[in-house]
């Protein structure tokens, strides 16, 4: 520490050990020489005596999250196969902003689209795959601007299908309600909906490389979200080499 830091501020003159501090002081002086006396017996460095067995250990369950599982070497896409996915997906993104603007400025508008409740997971995932009851509703792009009408619908959307993916796997379906999504997902991406991304490529990752019999359309597929979120999202960890 600096000397200066150690400089009196206050010249409180000679501090005899007479103060009685059963009373309070009598003058301006008389308090900073009690300041000074209390200050005195105060230990220099104060260790906290801690019980480790009073410890406990944190109740919330970690997981660690690796990267995307290597694609086996018949399965890989090429660099440059990826860099002209990255770059077809970008014209698209820009054809589609461009639609939705003309969209906003259009005075007919077409009727909204009647959409589940934002948090009924069930009657999204039947109205995205079709149910008993439900018709299969294919992502046109007046029903995807529909959903980005509605504030974080896309995003919450997006989390519901990713789920899919994980528990039940990528169909075709599924594959063209994502790529539909991601068309219109808001930049810089939010927290979440980067980590769903990141669950999208690995659950992708995880399914390519436990295929027992290779499906053309079936690899394209999870080639192309890889890509996607790697190269384009800027998940560069994530990406196939």
């Amino acid at each position: 520490m600096s000397d200066s830091f150690r400089e009196a501020v206050f010249v409180i003159g000679e501090i005899n050990g007479e103060i009685d501090f059963s009373k309070p002081p009598t003058s301006g002086e008389d308090y900073i020489k009690r300041v000074v006396v209390e200050a005195q017996q105060c230990d220099d460095i104060v260790v906290a005596n801690i019980d480790s067995k009073k410890l406990k250990s944190p109740d919330v369950p970690t997981e660690t999250l690796a990267g995307c599982v290597e694609a086996p070497a018949t399965l890989s896409p090429t660099l440059e196969w990826q860099n002209c996915q990255v770059a077809n997906f970008s014209e698209l993104r820009l054809y589609v902003a461009k639609l939705e603007i003309e969209r906003k400025n259009c005075r007919d508008k077409n009727k909204s689209e009647v959409l589940p409740n934002k948090e009924n997971q069930k009657g999204w995932i039947n109205f995205c795959l079709g149910s008993d009851d439900e018709q299969v509703h294919f992502p046109t792009l007046d029903t995807i601007f529909c959903i980005k009408d509605h504030i974080q619908l896309v995003d919450q959307l997006l989390e519901y299908l990713v789920e899919e993916v994980e528990s039940q796997g990528l169909t075709t379906q599924l594959g063209r309600w994502i790529y539909a999504l991601l068309s219109v997902v808001d930049l810089p991406l939010d927290p979440d909906v980067c980590s769903c991304l990141r669950k999208l490529a690995r659950a992708c990752s995880r399914a390519r490389a436990n295929l027992t019999c290779s499906n053309d359309a079936e690899v394209s597929t999870m080639n192309l979200f890889i890509c996607l979120v790697a190269r384009y999202f800027r998940q560069l960890d994530l990406a196939d080499p």
